[in-house]
């Protein structure tokens, strides 16, 4: 097992892609403390964890809060007194044309997408620096690479977290601690449905995926899991400050 006596702080792991990757973690033998807002859907993870023998402690969490993050790595620490890895999963967006994107809207996107990983990242980095080893994988996006309508508050975070992760993988690398991103496309989130329940229009959603992705599907949340755990682990000892996109070749259209 890839993670075995290690700790791993997941963020956004109350569904989608970050529960994803704290049941994958888990399931390589790292002691996962899993964080988000959503106490409920944490609950179901560990749950889901506890069932298949395996345990994955919470931590209820606004990644936006600066005393809510300290307090969830005190948690870690708690654990077995050091994280071995952190990953920046929690992300919200807003659809809507940039001039009926309120300023609080804006705000709120960055405050979670971007000052999430910097408050989390900025509270791990000294304990891994003492440690001389780590690995910080930040979730950003395809659209930090490439416009798209209706988004530009969304895709503006994104951004910010691939050049942030670039200039802290610099900073980091020399106390023996990497820092790189995962860059998904398209997948089957709840950030992507965003409450659209309706089969006619779902259905609708997946055909101009299928249209717009050379993949022509959503990527599932395993195979980011996948690539998250694959930057997290000695297999990627060499690879710092990258962005390993998983997008399907929507990028490279």
């Amino acid at each position: 097992m890839k993670f075995k006596g290690k700790t791993a702080i997941v963020t956004g792991a109350a569904s989608g892609i970050g529960a994803a990757a704290a049941k994958r973690l888990s399931e390589e033998g790292a002691s996962v403390l899993a964080v988000d807002r959503n106490e409920a859907g944490l609950l179901s993870v560990a749950s889901e964890a506890k069932a298949k023998g395996r345990e994955i402690k919470t931590c209820v969490c606004d990644v936006s809060v600066e005393a809510d993050v300290q307090n969830a790595v005190f948690s870690a620490l708690s654990i077995d007194g050091r994280i071995d890895v952190l990953v920046n999963v929690a992300g919200i967006s807003v659809t809507k044309y940039v001039s009926e994107t309120s300023w609080e809207e804006y705000s709120r996107i960055m405050d979670v997408n971007m000052g999430g990983v910097f408050l989390f990242t900025g509270k791990v980095l000294p304990v891994m620096e003492k440690q001389k080893a780590g690995a910080i994988v930040n979730i950003a996006s395809e659209l930090a690479f490439v416009g798209y309508p209706d988004i530009a508050a969304y895709t503006a975070s994104k951004g910010a977290v691939v050049s942030f992760s670039r200039s802290v993988a610099l900073d980091a690398i020399r106390y023996g601690v990497r820092v790189n991103c995962v860059c998904p496309g398209a997948a089957d989130t709840p950030i992507f449905w965003d409450g659209v329940t309706d089969p006619d229009q779902r259905r609708k959603m997946l055909e101009q995926v299928r249209i717009e992705k050379p993949i022509g599907r959503l990527i599932t949340v395993e195979e980011i899991a996948n690539g998250i755990v694959f930057m997290a682990s000695e297999d990627a000892s060499a690879i710092v400050g990258a962005c390993l996109v998983m997008d399907g070749g929507f990028s490279i259209i």
